[in-house]
């Protein structure tokens, strides 16, 4: 996404702590990039296409009301905050997943909650973000309910795949605007078939082959944002592990994880990829996946 893009950022609100969380990490990515805030809140009428069913007018009229409640309750937390930023508010009568898709189409960015108010607490993930994740127009940001302070790095992985160039064409932008570090990682072990992992090698040529790789695919955008500082990271082990646990990498942890929807690894026809789905279950700070095609 571009610095000078109109687009605005989409928040998926619905009430929830999660969802909370998401609306201000949306409402700060869009005053930051100068786009504004739309936020959207959606419902469902429970049965409908039986008349002994048909919900009474007044509680229709009631989740409205609660609807509107919140974005408005919402809309007012971030105006104090960001005074002058745009904010939209939306509310349909949708299933949350196929609306914020659409809103996605026209949308920077789209953010959720890892988890909204769905009826089975014990998922880890919420249907609503991992259908978003997989099928959203725009990157798309999953947000847990607690996240790291502004000043860590940007973590992005990278595995020389175009997907992964994607991701990290949208890292460096969002380093250049936070004024951040960029950490790029690319990961392997001798179980992995991305092509620089041929045979089962521990240490030597293959740290050497995998530092070429990640090199090419840096290059070209490295030389588009040379104020960028940068780290490189080669880590030994699945890619999710290196992007999630603490003891993968060093220094502090990041303040946002960006990847891709898919990788070299697994099987083709899956929307999201394992390393992706894995990332935003268990990460703490938010993590924003880019599909291909995805960006501005």
């Amino acid at each position: 996404m571009s610095k000078d893009s109109q687009l605005a950022i989409v928040a998926g609100v619905d009430g929830s702590a999660s969802a909370d969380s998401a609306a201000r990490w949306a409402a700060a990515e869009a005053d930051l990039r100068n786009v504004d805030l739309r936020l959207l809140f959606t419902y469902q009428i429970p049965v409908v296409g039986h008349p002994e069913y048909e919900c009474p007018p007044d509680f229709v009229d009631a989740m409205r009301i609660a609807g509107q409640a919140t974005l408005d309750r919402v809309a007012g937390e971030a105006a104090r905050v960001y005074p002058d930023l745009p904010i939209q508010q939306a509310l349909k009568e949708a299933d949350a997943r196929l609306a914020l898709v659409e809103e996605s189409k026209r949308a920077g960015m789209t953010a959720v909650g890892t988890r909204g108010k769905g009826r089975v607490t014990e998922v880890l993930l919420g249907s609503v973000a991992l259908h978003l994740a997989a099928h959203g127009h725009s990157p798309v940001a999953v947000v847990p309910r607690s996240t790291h302070p502004a000043g860590g790095p940007i973590l992005v992985g990278a595995d020389g795949s175009p997907n992964s160039d994607e991701a990290l064409g949208f890292a460096f932008d969002e380093a250049a605007v936070r004024g951040a570090e960029l950490v790029a990682m690319l990961a392997w072990d001798e179980l992995s078939h991305q092509r620089f992992t041929r045979r089962p090698v521990i240490h030597g040529a293959i740290d050497e082959e995998a530092g070429s790789v990640l090199d090419q695919q840096l290059a070209p955008w490295l030389a588009k944002y040379p104020e960028v500082p940068i780290r490189k990271v080669i880590y030994r082990g699945p890619p999710a592990a290196g992007l999630v646990q603490p003891e993968g990498r060093s220094g502090p942890e990041p303040q946002l994880i960006v990847v891709g929807s898919r990788g070299r690894g697994g099987l083709s026809g899956l929307v999201l990829g394992s390393t992706s789905q894995t990332v935003i279950i268990h990460s703490r700070c938010p993590v924003i996946i880019v599909r291909a095609g995805t960006t501005p």
